[in-house]
């Protein structure tokens, strides 16, 4: 993987009061020893709307220390909430080079004074590594990657999967989407405004891709399940819609835990409420992707970005077009991942909670051997991805076998 320093992400969505505020924290902080903290949604250090602000708090401060906690049950640190919160420290800094902020990941809170005290004790003894007593892990996330924008490290529990996710996003082997010609279509909203459920015969109906529950694809595949035709008997809307029906589609948002797949791929083009289709891609390189996208990495590369919830996270068109892939168009990585992608369509892939399973491992063997990485690696990966609090569903360490 690449050891580039990172660049800082497009912004996509124009937030102005977050770096006001940023600048007036400045305004009321000790010149030289100031520290504030604040408790913010966990995915704002993640998501491209919160980009200015995070650039902004870098330059004027040292991102001392980011701490979340990782248990499905006790995401919230404020107001009672259900949204995953980080506590973020900040201090002055007079130096050219601000050190590295150090990222705690709990597995559980402390639910009183006693237990908020041996907390702080644990932390105090406790720079880096596996914390005493239960609590959790504490690491460290790279300066230039903070001023870079990118606080991505909180999102995870493992910070290995930190690591990984934050090298592959570099990867030379890997380019955007939009970059290889795929275009990312959110037709969900437009088939919830314009068109509605229909009888598959009906006129100007088509089939699409509805649910994205546990008892909905469940194969690589893409199975469509719901047909849908425009309200009243308009044909040129349903022409309209086809014509961003694609072979590949990629998830618009599920949960983490029961889901299953990410991307699904066939030779007929489908659209989607809840899935994006994604025009472009040949049938063979449809096919591909979609076994890179449910890949290992692919996962990784999809969860470093969750919208709005860590659990059931929320991802654009333009979310999905910055997404890194292979070269689906190079004989030997599309010939490597379609041909995996037939071995396994017909298989139905066990929910992500279940673990790092054979197909799973397959599909990643599969990426391995189009880029010519090491599987132990990303075996290594796939297992911590499967530990993830919100992958297993309860907190980490918590699990049977």
């Amino acid at each position: 993987p690449s050891t580039n320093s990172p660049q800082p992400r497009k912004q996509t969505r124009d937030t102005p009061l977050g770096p006001r505020f940023a600048a007036l924290a400045d305004l009321c902080l000790h010149r030289t020893e100031g520290v504030f903290a604040t408790v913010i949604p966990t995915t704002a250090l993640t998501n491209s709307s919160g980009l200015l602000e995070r650039l902004e708090l870098a330059r004027r401060f040292h991102i001392h220390t980011i701490l979340t906690c990782h248990n499905p049950q006790n995401v919230n640190l404020s107001q009672n909430t259900n949204i995953n919160e980080s506590i973020v420290v900040l201090r002055r800094h007079l130096g050219e080079v601000s050190p590295a902020t150090r990222i705690i990941a709990l597995d559980r809170l402390p639910t009183d004074d006693s237990e908020t005290d041996q907390l702080f004790k644990d932390l105090c003894e406790c720079e880096t590594g596996t914390l005493a007593d239960g609590w959790g892990d504490v690491s460290t996330w790279p300066a230039e990657r903070i001023q870079a924008g990118d606080w991505a490290a909180a999102v995870w529990r493992s910070p290995k999967l930190a690591q990984g996710a934050a090298r592959f996003a570099e990867h030379g082997a890997l380019g955007q989407l939009a970059a290889a010609g795929l275009s990312a279509h959110a037709t969900g909203q437009q088939l919830r405004g314009a068109f509605g459920p229909s009888a598959a015969g009906h006129v100007n109906a088509f089939p699409i891709l509805k649910s994205k529950s546990a008892d909905a694809q469940k194969t690589i595949r893409s199975t469509p399940d719901e047909h849908w035709a425009p309200k009243g008997k308009r044909k040129q809307e349903s022409l309209a819609m086809l014509e961003k029906a694609g072979r590949l589609l990629i998830t618009a948002g599920q949960d983490t835990s029961t889901g299953r797949v990410t991307s699904v791929a066939d030779d007929q083009a489908y659209v989607g409420n809840g899935w994006m289709p994604l025009t472009g891609a040949s049938p063979r390189g449809a096919k591909a992707a979609a076994v890179f996208l449910n890949s290992t990495v692919g996962r990784l590369l999809l969860m470093r970005n969750p919208g709005k919830k860590l659990n059931f996270p929320s991802y654009s068109a333009d979310a999905a077009s910055e997404l890194p892939i292979p070269d689906i168009g190079d004989q030997h990585v599309q010939t490597t991942l379609a041909d995996c992608w037939e071995a396994t369509r017909s298989e139905i892939v066990p929910q992500f909670r279940d673990g790092y399973t054979d197909i799973r491992r397959r599909w990643d063997q599969a990426v391995c051997d189009a880029l010519g990485w090491d599987i132990s690696k990303i075996a290594e990966l796939g297992e911590l991805l499967a530990k993830e609090p919100h992958v297993r569903g309860v907190a980490y360490g918590q699990w049977k076998s």
